[in-house]
């Protein structure tokens, strides 16, 4: 009606008009059926805060219909109204009801009981569009800038948001007070590596939107979204594996893994089952362990077509090995048993040598007793210039594989060398998350601190490649990257909480910041892991994965060495076994911790070993 005066008072003289009854009937017929369209179409059911492109579809056909029956009224009741009145009176109509339902957009979007979570979305794509007008539906955020790693998108806008490329980023968040990052998917490397350099100034939280398809369907809920994990940020792009070398000593045959419950066993029995093994026989000494790993093994499509089967026992049992190899014909076998926590194995050293050398004798020695073809030791960095009694134990369980290998066997021996593996039990970063969970502080044990970091399903990948490339004795070194400051990943993983990363506690904190305390480096922690005695690594056919040169010790030497520290160990004697393996390294620390509850130290000046108390810190 407001469409139709507007119309009369612009484009007529309006007094001839008011006066003719016709007139009345033809507005009164053009609304009514005007409404009617409008009803039929549901314009008058959608909500005018939430109005879309659809809504302006709708209304722009509305306005055409009452245009045409407009022009049918003027021509049916003979009125002296010119024709183009309809067409104007058609776009007024569609401007005025267009731009109410947007004003009520506006303003429901700008008013609400509740703060506004400002929030930036990474790539100025399509996605990121559907992402940003979903969010615009919601009153409790509100999309205030794109970061994109386009130029020359830098500074254009898109419905009024700003998009910011990665050099400006770090200005905007600021400005527009960004709370939350949304990656639409955490599979760009680079970008989440960018976006993980920026938060070691702003603490802001990353969230990855699984699927844009099902935050439209069912609403926006930030509780919908994944937190981005710091082990997506320390990853790397995939390189693409060799089907042949995956295969080549798992199709078909009967694989046996030790320590398949620990983190790197597991992982080796998940990608396995993807070759078709005709047998898979894990072994660990963990109940628990053992029945988590079978139950998701279970779950694979895969495994209706193969024996999957679990044993109980421990490496250090020679008679059960010995029947586990009787018992089945065993092709290759992966050997990840091990004790692997560094500051425990301080303290409990004859363990160590025990579980980790003298359980690798007893499989290797089994192994070639049964002709099985392919041994896979699992190694540690920690093994190079060990200064710590884990890092001893995993050398001498490379020398004996080493040293076999020079007798004529038909088992190949190789050895595959890698860091920390993220996600692990042993790894750094569950425990900081834990840390970060209860508010801090987090322990540090030196700022200086550096460390290799490979993601599970990669390193276990590559072991399984390696194996397939060895032709005797070799020991593999795995691609790790570059080494990571893990001062630089503690404040990062407190930025991507939304806190504040404190570098040494203060007396008062305030309610967004953690405390990073160092503590100081705990028994046999190296500042800087190595992955090889040799910084001159040979390729192999696979870009990741490099071999080095390490000498093996004659066969007298070794059994001479092994039969000491049997003895030692059987003996009770620390002070012994410590003199025995100690040719290992020149890093060995003058004081070590034994399981005896007392340590031990090497007095230099006498040549001599003292014994005193073992007073352990909390």
């Amino acid at each position: 009606l407001i469409s139709f005066v507007l119309v009369l008072f612009l484009s007529l003289d309006i007094a001839d008009h008011f006066y003719v009854f016709n007139t009345y009937v033809s507005v009164l017929i053009t609304i009514v059926i005007t409404l009617l369209v409008f009803q039929v179409q549901g314009l008058y059911n959608n909500l005018g805060r939430h109005i879309s492109t659809d809504t302006i579809y709708i209304i722009a056909i509305g306005s055409a219909v009452s245009c045409l029956v407009l022009i049918s009224s003027i021509l049916f009741l003979e009125l002296k109204i010119p024709l183009s009145v309809p067409f104007i009176y058609a776009t007024y109509l569609f401007l005025l009801a267009s731009a109410i339902r947007l004003f009520i957009r506006v303003l429901g979007e700008n008013i609400s009981p509740k703060k506004r979570e400002n929030v930036a979305i990474y790539g100025a794509n399509l996605a990121s569009i559907e992402l940003k007008n979903a969010l615009q539906k919601n009153p409790h955020y509100s999309v205030k800038l794109f970061i994109d790693d386009n130029v020359e998108l830098d500074r254009q806008k898109i419905g009024g948001v700003q998009i910011s490329n990665f050099y400006n980023a770090k200005h905007n968040f600021v400005r527009f007070k960004i709370e939350t990052i949304l990656l639409i998917s955490a599979n760009d490397i680079d970008a989440s590596r960018q976006i993980f350099d920026m938060l070691l100034d702003h603490p802001i939280r990353v969230k990855i939107v699984p699927s844009i398809s099902s935050l439209l369907t069912d609403g926006f809920e930030m509780a919908k979204l994944k937190d981005l994990k710091i082990e997506d940020l320390l990853g790397r792009e995939p390189v693409q594996y060799n089907p042949k070398l995956m295969g080549k000593t798992i199709s078909e045959k009967i694989v046996l893994v030790t320590g398949a419950g620990g983190s790197i066993g597991s992982e080796l029995c998940r990608q396995i089952i993807l070759w078709n093994p005709q047998k898979l026989i894990l072994l660990d000494v963990s109940e628990y362990a053992m029945y988590i790993l079978l139950e998701e093994l279970k779950q694979h499509p895969s495994s209706n077509k193969i024996d999957l089967i679990p044993l109980i026992g421990s490496v250090q049992d020679r008679q059960f090995i010995k029947k586990v190899f009787d018992r089945f014909n065993i092709d290759t076998t992966y050997h990840a048993a091990a004790y692997k926590h560094v500051s425990l194995m301080e303290q409990n050293v004859m363990q160590s040598i025990e579980n980790n050398v003298f359980g690798t004798l007893n499989m290797a020695e089994l192994a070639i007793a049964a002709n099985v073809k392919h041994f896979i030791l699992v190694s540690t960095d920690k093994a190079v210039n060990p200064i710590n009694f884990m890092g001893v134990s995993k050398r001498l369980a490379e020398i004996i594989c080493q040293t076999l290998t020079k007798q004529k066997i038909n088992t190949c021996f190789s050895i595959v060398r890698f860091g920390n593996v993220l996600g692990s039990s042993g790894s750094v970063v569950p425990l900081f998350r834990k840390q970060i969970e209860k508010g801090g502080p987090i322990t540090l044990t030196h700022p200086d601190v550096t460390r290799y970091f490979m993601t599970i399903p990669e390193a276990a990948q590559l072991v399984i490649q390696a194996a397939s490339i060895a032709h005797g004795g070799e020991v593999f070194v795995l691609n790790m990257g570059k080494p990571i400051k893990i001062l630089d990943l503690a404040k990062r993983m407190v930025s991507l909480s939304g806190m504040r990363p404190i570098l040494n506690e203060k007396k008062t904190l305030k309610e967004d910041e953690i405390a990073i305390t160092v503590i100081g480096l705990r028994p046999g922690e190296k500042l800087h892991e190595e992955l090889a005695y040799s910084t001159n690594l040979t390729g192999t056919i696979h870009p990741r994965i490099n071999t080095t040169i390490d000498k093996p010790m004659k066969n007298e030497e070794l059994f001479g060495l092994l039969n000491a520290a049997r003895e030692a160990i059987r003996d009770g004697d620390h002070k012994k076994l410590y003199k025995v393996i100690s040719f290992v390294s020149d890093g060995l620390p003058n004081l070590t911790q034994s399981s005896d509850a007392f340590i031990v130290r090497k007095d230099e000046e006498n040549n001599q070993f003292l014994s005193f108390p073992l007073r352990i810190k909390n």
